[in-house]
């Protein structure tokens, strides 16, 4: 489900790993919209497998916890340095500056 709009389901962009400590059963993820707005990380030819049928973005300030039950399908995996990318300014947005190159 959509907690930010009035679409019934909306693609996200899971940015948690094995070591979160509900790894498998719920997920840390960011919002994936057609919208682009300044901090925005665009999609294009960003995907390894699959993809969608539009223009997207990714909303890392747009972050939900999902359950497994939550989740209907993968529809494609990005590149890795989208995730690390969507991450990082998740991080910068709550007031972290990380010390890693």
């Amino acid at each position: 489900a959509d907690p930010y709009g009035h679409t019934p389901r909306r693609p996200y962009l899971i940015l948690s790993d094995e070591a979160h400590p509900f790894a498998g059963e719920q997920y840390i993820a960011a919002g994936i919209t057609t919208k682009e707005y300044p901090p925005s990380i665009s999609l294009e030819g960003q995907f390894v497998e699959g993809g969608l049928s539009e223009q997207s973005f990714v909303s890392p300030w747009a972050v939900v916890s999902l359950r497994e039950a939550d989740i209907e399908r993968a529809v494609a995996i990005v590149d890795q340095t989208v995730t690390r990318a969507a991450a990082g300014q998740l991080a910068r947005f709550v007031g972290y500056e990380s010390t890693d190159s």
